[in-house]
């Protein structure tokens, strides 16, 4: 029985060295591949640093994702093709060593102070206002985020799917003002019932514990805007507008009032108007 084991396990060994000295003799191959050198050869000339997210104590702000070249797949679409075309390098992203990802545990303040993206947050919390406020949005092209109370949503599905499909993000602002255990997952599931998607957020206007442990429990991130609106928003986005802003508004006339006016002031100042998404993402979408 022992010379059958040791048998078995001296093919094995065999086997896992014939796939060693196969791969090493595919890589030696590709090396020399004139189509390998040239891409070998460019390779660092496109590599781009990632960037690092920002966390400060319980806060956190994005970072941003690197970039470099795929070899082995530019080769092979390369190869393909049977020559070296710059037009054909494929690229991978490279994750920071910070990240926000599965960093529930904190308070997003903030988008990549590099890009010069800001994201308008509108809180609902009724109907009043809602729709006035949506044909802003549309009239002027730009997307917003809208957190909005499970109560709103279960008696509004109608609209609420119609700014789904304009490509609005709809987002959890708790049931009848609070966030609850018992009826988070009832407001979460009519969301994605009504886009397809999961949720991603809670909203916090302050650092409440409460509401981030519950996000955490659920695998969400907590949002605290960098400029909370109450009065006066025009005043108040012209004097705090900076890159990365995330800008909470209420549906009150004011804001009816002042909205556009802010989204024009806000793209002539040459920031682009995203969701909320958009802006905590890592994702790097450009080339070099």
């Amino acid at each position: 029985m022992f010379k059958n084991m040791s048998k078995y396990l001296g093919v094995i060994v065999l086997v896992l060295f014939s796939f060693y000295y196969t791969d090493r003799a595919v890589d030696i191959v590709r090396r020399n591949d004139p189509i390998m050198k040239s891409i070998l050869k460019v390779e660092d000339d496109y590599a781009i640093e990632s960037v690092n997210a920002i966390v400060d104590g319980d806060t956190i702000i994005p970072g941003i994702n690197g970039s470099k070249v795929d070899v082995i797949k530019s080769y092979k679409r390369m190869k393909k093709a049977n020559g070296y075309y710059e037009s054909m390098l494929m690229f991978s992203e490279v994750i920071p060593d910070e990240s926000i990802l599965e960093q529930f545990d904190k308070f997003i303040v903030r988008g990549n102070p590099t890009r010069s993206d800001v994201s308008l947050l509108v809180k609902v919390n009724s109907m009043t206002n809602l729709e006035k406020v949506y044909n802003i949005f549309l009239e002027k092209g730009v997307l917003a985020t809208f957190f909005v109370d499970g109560n709103v949503i279960e008696n509004n599905m109608d609209l609420m799917y119609e700014m789904a499909s304009d490509g609005f993000e709809l987002e959890n602002f708790g049931y009848e003002d609070e966030y609850t255990d018992t009826m988070f997952d009832w407001t979460n599931n009519m969301i994605y019932s009504l886009t397809n998607l999961e949720p991603k957020f809670c909203y916090s206007e302050y650092h409440d514990y409460d509401t981030l442990n519950l996000c955490k429990k659920k695998r969400m991130y907590t949002v605290t805007p960098t400029v909370v609106v109450h009065s006066n928003p025009f005043y108040t986005v012209q004097k705090n507008l900076e890159e990365g802003s995330i800008i909470s508004l209420n549906l009150n006339d004011d804001t009816v009032k002042e909205l556009p006016t802010i989204i024009s002031y806000i793209k002539q100042k040459g920031y682009q108007l995203v969701t909320l998404s958009n802006i905590i993402s890592e994702n790097r979408n450009e080339e070099k």
